[in-house]
């Protein structure tokens, strides 16, 4: 058997096809390469950014909507909590009305025009006195009230209102459940510029008063010379206050349950005389 001897040519040749195939293979080794890393590269580049961005905004929308509707949940909570304080609110002063207006569409179990003296025993002297049949409460001293005490009463729970007139000054008003030494009273103040308060009155000089409840209530006829219907109903330890028979407000004070009652005048910066008349006493 024999060998093919090639030839010098041939085998350069060869050797040349071999040198072209690894330099075709090198080349597409070296493309492949290059189109991976410009994968990998749009990958990281745009790919990757283009949904963190998707992301980010998915989740700011996602937490946009949640606070929205976080929001909107407090907001019908809210809703409905003060619609049902409203109602029961509404519910209380109806009530508050209702007790007051059905018990003074009653006849009085005292009744007294105030305009002399009578069995009741109305102070008279030191600033209280029966005038132009009226009877009038006046005070010069700043930052005191003067009490004007019917001494024959003596009462628990009742409905008591008066006709009151601010003549000069600053307020009127009432006095409920009074020691019969006038060491402790509720008051009832009433002032011409809208304004009330309720006082617990414990001590020896005028001045010491603890403050129940205040406001101002547009039921006050503001101004001098007006006349205002002024009513307190006292049941145990709950007090209703009233302005032209109008429902204002409540206190609940149990210290104390009976005593007498009365009208003041109150400086809080200027002498202050007061008128009333009409007295009227419903007993519960």
């Amino acid at each position: 058997m024999g060998f093919e001897v090639k030839s010098d040519t041939e085998l350069r040749k060869t050797k040349f096809s071999h040198k072209v195939s690894k330099g075709r293979l090198v080349i597409g080794l070296a493309l492949l390469m290059l189109v991976s890393c410009s994968v990998l590269i749009g990958y990281k580049t745009v790919y990757q950014p283009y949904m963190r961005g998707m992301y980010s905004t998915a989740t700011v929308e996602a937490r946009i909507q949640m606070t929205a509707q976080v929001k909107a949940t407090h907001a019908a909570q809210f809703s409905a909590t003060l619609t049902a304080q409203t109602i029961a609110t509404a519910t209380s002063v109806a009530r508050h009305q209702k007790n007051f207006d059905e018990i003074t569409s009653t006849f009085p179990d005292i009744n007294d025009d105030l305009h002399t003296p009578d069995t009741y025993n109305w102070d008279t002297g030191s600033g209280c006195s029966f005038v132009n049949s009226s009877y009038s409460s006046v005070v010069s001293q700043r930052g005191f009230f003067l009490p004007c005490i019917a001494k024959k009463t003596q009462l628990q729970n009742f409905v008591y209102q008066v006709d009151m007139k601010i003549i000069t000054g600053d307020a009127g008003g009432l006095i409920i459940r009074a020691r019969e030494d006038n060491s402790r009273s509720y008051i009832f103040v009433v002032g011409q510029d809208g304004s009330y308060s309720i006082y617990y009155y414990s001590g020896d000089d005028r001045k010491a008063a603890q403050t129940l409840s205040d406001g101002y209530s547009n039921q006050i006829n503001t101004g001098y010379k007006q006349v205002n219907t002024i009513g307190v109903l006292a049941s145990g330890s709950s007090l209703d206050f009233y302005i032209n028979k109008k429902y204002v407000t409540s206190v609940i004070d149990n210290t104390l349950s009976n005593g007498q009652i009365g009208v003041l005048a109150n400086s809080y910066k200027n002498p202050t005389e007061v008128f009333y008349s009409h007295a009227r006493i419903w007993k519960l």
